[in-house]
């Protein structure tokens, strides 16, 4: 291939890969595959927690819009109210794109196969799960995409030359593989801090290498509690409610009772029944052993643990959190994780995927995530207040993500009467 083919170079040792007649040398000593067959696939824990994010992430919608006036730029989307700002910059300044614009249509169906919701998620599966994601585009002459591809980050390997990245190479299985330009494949990453002469800082870092040990943890735990069940016994002992040792049970009728327990009570085909007893009798539970117990201590730990490695607050996960924490456990998982990360990928895609649009018809597309569906991230009572001393009824419904009202006077800005300045006043 010309792209990796340079006259009048001279052949010389590069920090991410050695070459051989100045070709680079494609470098396989990479695989995060474990983080899915390990993790992802197999642990409860992790499934839960990346499936939180991942559908919270879904909630927002991306449009296509024309920014004639840059105003892209120059808002952010970090807190309840710049979401709110941004909303109204969106209304008021931006276009929709038209729905016939083949950039539109790509974000409904990037292939064939998947919805851009389905599409999407496996992606952010892959970052959140491997610490990166990759996609690759088919375009056409002009670059623009004309079909877009999720693939698994550990069949993805970079290819270096003296020049840098130059591309990526594509495992297709059965000993087939297919090299891929740089430029044609989106590689979204979290930042990897280990430099090393392989390339392992041009990869993402997935949480779960620093949190190896507590998702060991957590398996070890699950697996001790499995075994804890299938060997744990008797669950409880029925003796005769009487302090007199000459009204106990005989040993042929303690036979007889349990019989009649095994038969009459145990089992789903007694559920509901009344049973009648000859003689007063009582029930006494055989708590967990110490074993079971730090079992159980174990998993609470672990769970917790895991979860903060993607900064995710563990009470989402509690069975019966009080009203107020699991308010603020949706409020911190979208203003600590979900915000972030949309605000990262949003930019990625406009600067790898949309650029090529906008120079083929020279015009300004931008592609912006809707939050309006984001409970957490409503303006409070106060603040609409507030708003409303300098916007007007239809701007402050528009920053709640509300539609405009038809009556003229929503447009207008209301001031409170009877106000004077204090200067007025002999004090």
């Amino acid at each position: 291939m010309r792209l990796f083919r340079r006259k009048n170079k001279v052949s010389k040792s590069f920090m991410y890969s050695t070459f051989i007649g100045n070709s680079p040398v494609v470098l396989y000593n990479y695989n995060s595959e474990d983080y899915i067959s390990k993790g992802y696939t197999s642990n409860g824990e992790i499934y839960s927690i990346i499936k939180k994010i991942t559908d919270k992430c879904a909630a927002s919608t991306p449009y296509v819009y024309i920014d004639s006036k840059g105003v892209k730029s120059k808002s952010r989307k970090d807190s309840d109210i710049s979401v709110a700002k941004h909303r109204l910059y969106v209304h008021k300044e931006l276009k929709y794109a038209p729905e016939d614009n083949d950039l539109v249509k790509l974000l409904k169906n990037p292939n064939t196969l998947q919805t851009w919701r389905e599409f999407i998620t496996l992606a952010r599966i892959f970052y959140f799960v491997q610490g990166e994601t990759f996609i690759y585009r088919e375009a056409g002459d002009d670059d623009c995409a004309l079909s877009l591809h999720v693939v698994p980050a550990h069949l993805m390997t970079q290819v270096v030359s003296s020049e840098g990245l130059v591309a990526w190479k594509l495992n297709l299985f059965n000993g087939l593989t297919r090299e891929i330009p740089a430029g044609d494949v989106f590689h979204l990453k979290m930042p990897n801090p280990v430099f090393d002469a392989s390339g392992t800082q041009l990869r993402g870092m997935s949480p779960l290498l620093a949190g190896l040990k507590y998702l060991q943890l957590d398996d070890s735990a699950i697996q001790s509690w499995i075994k804890s069940v299938e060997n744990e016994g008797a669950k409880g002992l029925i003796s005769p409610n009487h302090a007199d040792p000459n009204l106990w049970l005989t040993p042929s009728q303690v036979e007889t009772t349990q019989t009649t327990v095994e038969t009459k009570i145990h089992g789903a085909d007694n559920k509901n029944k009344i049973v009648v007893s000859g003689m007063p009798l009582q029930y006494t539970h055989i708590g967990l052993s110490p074993d079971a117990l730090n079992i159980v201590k174990g998993l609470e730990h672990a769970g917790v643990k895991l979860c903060d490695l993607w900064n995710v607050p563990a009470v989402l996960f509690d069975p019966n959190p009080t009203y107020q924490n699991a308010r603020e456990g949706r409020l911190r998982l979208v203003m600590d994780v979900v915000l972030p990360y949309l605000s990262l990928e949003e930019d990625k895609i406009n600067k790898w995927l949309v650029e090529p649009f906008s120079k083929r018809d020279n015009k300004t597309y931008i592609i912006d995530y809707d939050l309006s569906s984001y409970e957490e991230l409503r303006i409070s009572d106060t603040q609409v207040e507030s708003f409303l001393k300098t916007h007007s009824i239809n701007e402050v419904r528009v920053m709640q993500g509300s539609d405009e009202s038809e009556e003229p006077y929503a447009n207008e800005i209301f001031i409170q009467q009877g106000l004077v300045p204090l200067s007025d006043y002999n004090v």
